[in-house]
């Protein structure tokens, strides 16, 4: 499940055990980008502090990463089996984690 949404989402930051990533359905790899990173925390702040206009600035600065991350050529049976060695690695903490991030940056979308 998790799986196909984010391969049906474009790519954004999000952090899973620990670890930030660029997931998508064009991008899976580790995001190491402090800027990005950072980021990403002033974005849940704001989000979780209901103050909407910051938190979109963050949430379209963490789209810009993740674009500028992309990686050519496209490969879309790597990113599949990235994301699904990710997701299989995750406890059950970090999975639910991942969930609500992921449910989250669906809200925002619209």
């Amino acid at each position: 499940m998790m799986l196909e949404t984010l391969l049906g989402l474009p790519g954004f930051i999000y952090q899973a055990g620990g670890t930030y990533y660029f997931l998508g359905k064009w991008i899976c790899k580790e995001c190491t980008d402090v800027d990005a990173t950072d980021c990403v925390a002033m974005y849940q702040m704001c989000r979780d502090a209901k103050e909407e206009k910051e938190a979109f600035l963050y949430f379209q600065k963490i789209r810009a990463y993740s674009d500028f991350a992309l990686e050519i050529p496209y490969d879309p049976e790597k990113i599949r089996t990235g994301i699904q060695s990710l997701l299989d690695s995750l406890s059950p903490e970090a999975a639910a984690s991942l969930e609500k991030q992921i449910r989250q940056v669906q809200e925002d979308m619209q």
